[in-house]
């Protein structure tokens, strides 16, 4: 239909330009002394158009030679360009496919070629870095390309994560706090964070940490509490040897956080290393009485108080409801023995060993016993324990 139509239209102008061209009876005198030329108003008109589209032929020819070399120019730039960002793509894959030497050798033919996107020496450099080939990564980040201001934040991420697999924790936070300034802490830069400050053994720094992780939801509520009270627990056992700091860092810690197992554990050996056995007892009390844990209940053993028989009646009152733990018998023994309550601290232990015949409970018990001058029955105990511990060691 557009067809008919343009040439109904081209018909139209035809029989127009005939019609004008017989009633036209005009002409044109050019005259040059001694030269004088007569046209007619048509032949003129005709080639007046010929002569201007010769002259637009002309210079659109001579324009477009004179553009030719820049064509040629740009069109070799944009093949260039495709076969380096062919290869940054395959790069990209066999880094994905886990193809590690690959992807280094398509980055390194990226690179080669002129024109190509920086990112090829980020890639090349964490596919070494996936091989632990160091040497090479801090090559690949010294070229020119990786220092484009654009991948600063990707640098800084490797560097990162260089130094943190070479054992170089320090130097991996130092990086991220330039990353810091440079555009603030995205999550992964978190993570890596979490990682570098558990390496470089800066465990009171880790709560805090822990707490912006769990609300951009990388950790759940529950997977905070515990990665929060491993930190928490870590930081309380450095400070075994400074009671002031200890003190300190255990009072600003909230109420909740004090009563959990692990925590309380943690600062009971602590203050227990200090020589702060009322204090490891009154922590552990309270812990117990929230939530109950038999290995802390050991360690209630390990406090050496004042006042005995306060000590061996809080533990008793556990009794009630735990009747059937044997680490709380065992506890119960150590404690009566203690007190120099003999018969009942045997009875304890052996309550204790019925249940679970631990190595712990037959060295107190068998040391009981020698104490006590009932040689034999201390070198049968003593026997047991050894045996016990090397099969436990060697479990281990």
């Amino acid at each position: 239909m557009r067809g008919l139509l343009a040439f109904l239209v081209l018909a139209a102008a035809a029989v127009t330009v005939a019609l004008l061209a017989r009633i036209n009876a005009g002409y044109a005198l050019f005259v040059a002394p001694p030269y004088r030329v007569e046209l007619s108003l048509n032949t003129f008109f005709l080639l007046t158009a010929i002569a201007f589209i010769a002259l637009y032929a002309f210079v659109r020819i001579v324009t477009r030679l004179s553009r030719l070399p820049r064509d040629v120019r740009d069109h070799r730039r944009r093949r260039q360009v495709g076969r380096a960002r062919a290869k940054e793509d395959a790069a990209v894959v066999a880094l994905i496919e886990g193809r590690h030497g690959k992807a280094r050798q398509f980055a390194d033919e990226s690179l080669a070629i002129p024109g190509s996107s920086p990112v090829g020496s980020l890639i090349a450099a964490r596919a070494a870095l996936e091989t632990r080939d160091f040497d090479a990564v801090e090559s690949a980040l010294a070229r020119p390309e990786a220092r484009a201001p654009s991948l600063a934040v990707s640098r800084l991420m490797l560097e990162a994560e260089v130094a943190l697999e070479r054992g170089q924790p320090v130097d991996a936070l130092a990086r991220l706090a330039e990353l810091k300034k440079e555009a603030g802490l995205h999550t992964a830069a978190l993570r890596l964070e979490l990682r570098a400050l558990t390496a470089a053994g800066r465990h009171t720094e880790i709560a805090a940490l822990i707490d912006q992780l769990v609300k951009r939801k990388v950790y759940d509520t529950a997977q905070g509490e515990v990665l929060r009270a491993s930190a928490h627990a870590e930081a309380l056992a450095r400070f075994a040897h400074d009671a002031s700091g200890l003190r300190d860092y255990w009072n600003r810690l909230p109420d909740a956080e004090k009563l959990q197992p692990k925590i309380a554990r943690a600062a009971a050996g602590a203050f227990i290393a200090l020589g702060g056995d009322r204090e490891a007892a009154d922590i552990i009390a309270r812990s117990l009485d929230r939530r109950w844990d038999s290995d802390l209940v050991a360690l209630y053993a390990e406090c050496t108080t004042a006042d005995a028989t306060r000590q061996l009646e809080t533990a008793e009152r556990w009794l009630v409801d735990h009747n059937q733990d044997a680490t709380l018998l065992y506890t119960l023994g150590r404690l009566c023995e203690r007190a120099q309550l003999w018969g009942k601290a045997q009875t304890y232990l052996e309550a204790s060993l019925a249940l679970d015949n631990s190595w712990r409970a037959n060295l107190a018990l068998g040391e009981m016993q020698a104490n006590l001058g009932r040689t034999d029955e201390a070198n049968a105990h003593l026997a047991a324990a050894l045996k016990l511990a090397l099969a436990a060691l060697n479990r281990r």
